[in-house]
């Protein structure tokens, strides 16, 4: 289940908050509604991860095998590609051109969301699956970058979102022969720096010149026209815990044209989360933080349209 799309709802799960409960489901019927299904407890356990949730979540056992939704069968899959007007052929087509396969999905629900949206943004799933590819993330810095951002405070990334848009929307109008200058690189320098201290991540950024020699950089020297070395950035929390790791160069980060990838994926992102949002039941409760899922992909790729390199630790 590790696919693309599930990297993507599970960062919109965690971006739920399920309401307070009182009560919970015990050991014996949570076992008891996994045998149900064909699984472990641990199963259950990694499926409910994957949206966010727990078994503690629920009152009752009714609740969570409603929020699992409907296991698929090959009578209700007949029946959603009858809703689509597909073909299994076509599906199985769609899917594979984002590394997908029915088997890969649990329940109808969620087989459902993903051909809603691969049917009628594909074009746009396409550019943003070759964009994850492009950046270098491995599987386990994706789950930290994810894990990450669902520690922060939702409240205050909703608040900041509108504001980084505008200043998006005027880095776009730049004049694309102009390139950095003195009017845009304060404005850069600003945004980055908001950016990473509104969600508490903590760049370093060393200098590697054709000697392999390696100078600690400041954010602001990125941004400097005469800089033409390779730069390592490695992004760490507030713990030093490493989320991820990869390599730019100066004329990435001040790209118009990155600025427009970084607006497409918010509009990609936003739209899938509506999605997702849609099929989650009235136990949860969607907070307006989706915008920023098309920000914090964007950090670590929008400005950095490159397939990461390795470099000497």
């Amino acid at each position: 289940m590790k696919k693309f799309l599930y990297s993507l709802l599970l960062f919109f799960g965690v971006c739920m908050q399920v309401s307070p409960v009182f009560a919970s489901p015990s050991e014996k019927e949570v076992e008891m509604l996994a045998n149900k299904l064909g699984w472990t407890t641990n199963d259950l356990e990694e499926y409910l991860t994957f949206k966010g949730l727990k078994t503690s979540d629920f009152d009752t056992i009714q609740l969570l095998e409603k929020q699992l939704g409907t296991p698929i069968t090959p009578t209700n899959l007949d029946q959603l590609l009858v809703q689509n007007s597909m073909t299994r052929e076509e599906l199985d087509i769609l899917l594979a051109g984002f590394h997908e396969g029915v088997e890969d999905f649990w329940f109808l629900e969620d087989l459902e969301v993903a051909i809603d949206f691969y049917k009628n943004h594909e074009d746009k799933m396409l550019k943003l699956e070759k964009f994850l590819e492009n950046i270098g993330f491995d599987d386990t810095e994706k789950q930290q970058f994810y894990g990450h951002l669902n520690r922060q405070n939702p409240a205050l990334l909703a608040a900041k979102v509108e504001e980084w848009k505008e200043q998006l929307n005027d880095f776009q109008v730049t004049d694309q022969e102009s390139g950095v200058n003195e009017v845009t690189n304060p404005a850069l320098s600003a945004f980055w720096k908001d950016f990473f201290n509104t969600t508490s991540l903590r760049p370093v950024l060393i200098g590697i010149d054709d000697n392999g020699k390696r100078t600690e950089l400041a954010l602001t020297d990125l941004f400097l026209k005469e800089m033409d070395t390779t730069v390592a950035i490695e992004l760490y929390d507030n713990q030093n815990t490493l989320i991820g790791d990869a390599v730019v160069t100066p004329d990435m980060v001040s790209s118009v044209e990155a600025i427009d990838k970084m607006v497409a994926l918010t509009e990609v992102t936003q739209e899938l989360a509506n999605l997702y949002a849609a099929q989650l039941p009235n136990t949860a409760s969607p907070l307006p933080v989706f915008l920023c899922i098309g920000y914090m992909l964007a950090l670590v790729g929008a400005f950095l349209v490159f397939r990461k390199a390795s470099y000497e630790k």
